[in-house]
């Protein structure tokens, strides 16, 4: 007996017979459905991109979001000060508060990430609300409440986008945190500005509805990506596989960019700098580190600078904070300002990108990296109270850069304690 699948290339009329179809039919049978196969396909393909297109959207949203969200506390500190009647000392508590409440947000970051970025983001309104009508004694509990939803955002967003993104995950992330340093850079414009509009309470309050819709639009349309199976089991198990220069650097390049963009405007002003030159070093910081950014957030020079990376800008940054120490007139400052940009600008997407290669460690490098955000610019205030000189204070994030060039220097060599970079 001839098989039917032999019979429909050789002979088709003798397929249509047997199937109850005549001989015009068969050729229709034969000729129309490779055709309709191919179109189906065609849409398919094409569906799934414009899906993934507007799911990047709105991860991207969600984001540029967050980078307003935690510069925004700090742009409207000085009207929550005379509100609240807050002294410094508090002021630093309300703001330990906010990154505590982002640390535990990284841990809850789980599960159906979509559905952690929309709880995240209704956590960050709720937050944002009761912050633009809190009294002096809601005051913290609010500030925690939104660090918590911001935390949730940002890890679920950075986790999403480094599952969806396995094959080129450092340039898409180094894309991503770029989105974050924009809205970053917007968020003192639309604080001040928006303030002295409207009053602090509403741009609290439109800061509110932006996450909302952004966390709404996030659960619609972003599909949820399993992670990755990784080998060793537990997320302990991963974390202790990861190599630990690259665990010793994450929290110092988190720690130093916070610590340099908190203290650089408060260290041009006490060196007797003009408010042109002031206001020029928090730019020349912010273009020099949305510049890097967006340069290394090309797939090709990610690519061919995976290597070599880690290795290198540790020691831009200590060029500038060298220059920005030892050259007290504005032109050193601007320079140092904008040397840092530049090393500091690409460091932490790189490093997280190595981390989440090993497995996400139950998000525990998130957690590491809001340690150093919120510990070392801390340091260097209290360095700085101790010894009377901001410049000394400058002298802990210039210790965390110095440490960060050794791990990298290491991992060059190809030593053990760092060559687990070398392979990144």
């Amino acid at each position: 007996m001839e098989r039917l699948g032999y019979i429909n290339v050789v002979n088709p009329r003798a397929v249509a017979k047997r199937i109850g179809f005549v001989g015009w039919q068969s050729q229709v049978c034969c000729e129309t459905l490779p055709s309709v196969s191919a179109a189906e396909e065609l849409k398919s393909q094409t569906t799934r991109r414009t899906d993934g297109a507007v799911a990047t959207a709105a991860l991207y949203v969600a984001f540029f979001g967050t980078g307003v969200g935690l510069v925004l506390p700090g742009a409207l500190l000085p009207l929550l000060l005379v509100r609240w009647a807050l002294s410094d000392e508090q002021a630093g508590a309300l703001f330990f508060v906010l990154f505590v409440g982002s640390m535990a947000g990284a841990l809850l970051a789980r599960w159906t990430l979509p559905l952690s970025v929309m709880r995240g983001s209704l956590a960050v309104a709720l937050g944002a609300v009761a912050l633009g009508s809190a009294s002096r004694m809601l005051a913290f509990p609010a500030m925690a409440l939104y660090g918590l939803g911001l935390g949730m955002v940002m890890t679920g967003v950075s986790v999403l986008e480094s599952r969806r993104r396995t094959t080129d995950r450092t340039a898409h992330i180094t894309r991503l945190n770029f989105v974050w340093a924009a809205g970053a850079c917007v968020a003192p414009v639309f604080a001040l500005r928006g303030a002295a509009v409207w009053g602090a309470a509403w741009v609290l309050w439109l800061l509110a509805g932006w996450f909302v819709v952004a966390g709404m639009v996030v659960a619609v349309v972003v599909k949820h990506v399993e992670a990755p199976s990784v080998s060793g089991g537990t997320w302990w198990l991963q974390l202790l596989r990861t190599p630990k220069a690259l665990l010793i650097m994450v929290p110092l390049a988190t720690g130093v960019e916070s610590a340099v963009n908190g203290w650089l405007s408060t260290y041009s002003k006490r060196e007797g700098n003009s408010l042109g030159v002031t206001v020029g070093a928090a730019t020349c910081f912010w273009v020099g580190l949305l510049l890097s950014r967006l340069v290394q957030s090309n797939r090709g020079v990610a690519a061919r600078s995976a290597r070599s990376l880690l290795a290198v800008l540790p020691w831009v940054m200590v060029a500038g904070l060298v220059v920005l120490v030892a050259m007290r007139s504005g032109e050193g400052v601007l320079a140092g300002a904008l040397l840092l940009g530049l090393g500091v600008g690409p460091m932490y997407p790189a490093l997280l990108a190595r981390v989440l290669e090993r497995g996400e460690a139950g998000n525990a490098v998130f957690v590491v990296a809001g340690v150093g955000s919120s510990v070392l610019p801390l340091v260097t205030g209290v360095v700085s109270g101790w010894t009377g000189s901001l410049r000394m204070g400058l002298g802990v994030p210039l210790a965390g850069v110095m440490v960060m060039a050794v791990c990298g220097w290491m991992a060059g060599r190809g030593a053990s304690f760092g060559s687990g970079l070398e392979r990144a």
